[in-house]
């Protein structure tokens, strides 16, 4: 092996055992169970000092450890396909910001996860605001006592801080609540050729409902804090008054937001090494 290779790949996992100070008491890590086809359901939760992930990706996994995007991850294919449930306890007197640090040390114990870090220049779309300003929906504060409903929300109701995806007559429903602008941003680069770059400086948590046309699409969103959820019941109604859904961009325009191309350097991480299987609980 050539000494520049020997150095990065040294680097990584000097990397890994630095950001490990702070580790999981105990994990558990399966193998996923298999969806039923066109079926795509991903969650990610901390709360109460345990951490719950449900079919998620190594690569969803190492964006959160490593708090990148998905387009920032290089590594083999199968890092999208594999799919696993995790959970894990945190230790006491630990904080949410931490679990980051512990995925990567869990990565790294359990994946033999080794990776190295590189910036270049990359195509981006910034996300910013169009003419006239934006025309946002600022998320319903909730009264104290009322909880907002959580990821087992009932018919109709998107989770607050999920994504959802439903189909009816007039195209593709992308429906957001209580999200920050990043993380339309986040949804949106699945939908583009580009990654997308959140640049509006407007703060706060928005509601979305998206509605695009199929025939528009790159492919389907996955990965992330982003719950996909499949409409089920009785198919819909044809409805020929129903006005069709257009571009993503023409989605956008409703919120007074568009998409402009740029050049921006982007951090990557090259994953140099991971076990496609983990180690025994």
């Amino acid at each position: 092996m050539k000494p520049w290779i020997l150095c990065a790949v040294f680097l990584s996992v000097a990397l890994g055992q630095e950001t490990g100070k702070v580790a999981f008491e105990v994990a558990s890590i399966k193998a996923a169970k298999p969806m039923p086809m066109g079926q795509i359901q991903i969650g990610m939760n901390v709360d109460g000092g345990m951490l719950q992930y449900s079919n998620v990706s190594l690569r969803e996994c190492i964006r959160a450890a490593y708090r990148v995007k998905d387009f920032q991850v290089e590594g083999p294919d199968w890092l999208g396909s594999a799919r696993f449930d995790i959970v894990a306890k945190l230790p006491e007197e630990s904080s949410k910001s931490q679990v980051p640090e512990m995925l990567q040390a869990l990565l790294a114990e359990r994946f033999k996860l080794a990776l190295h870090r590189d910036s270049r220049e990359h195509a981006v779309c910034a996300m910013v605001v169009a003419k006239g300003g934006a025309k946002l929906k600022p998320t319903e504060i909730v009264p104290a006592g009322d909880p907002a409903p959580g990821p087992n929300a009932g018919p109709g109701e998107t989770p607050r801080g999920t994504m959802e995806t439903t189909m009816d007559t007039s195209g593709m429903h992308f429906k957001a609540s209580a999200v920050p602008l990043a993380a339309l941003a986040d949804l949106v680069s699945h939908l583009c050729e580009r990654p997308v770059v959140d640049q509006t400086g407007i703060e706060g948590r928005y509601d979305f409902d998206l509605a695009i046309s199929p025939e528009t699409l790159r492919d389907l969103p996955a990965g992330g804090a982003m719950t996909m959820r499949q409409g089920g019941g009785e198919p819909p109604q044809i409805d020929a008054r129903a006005e069709p859904a257009g571009s993503i961009f023409e989605a956008l325009q409703r919120y007074g937001l568009k998409l402009e191309p740029r050049k921006a350097p982007m951090e990557v991480l090259t994953v140099d090494r991971i076990e496609k299987e983990p180690t025994a609980n």
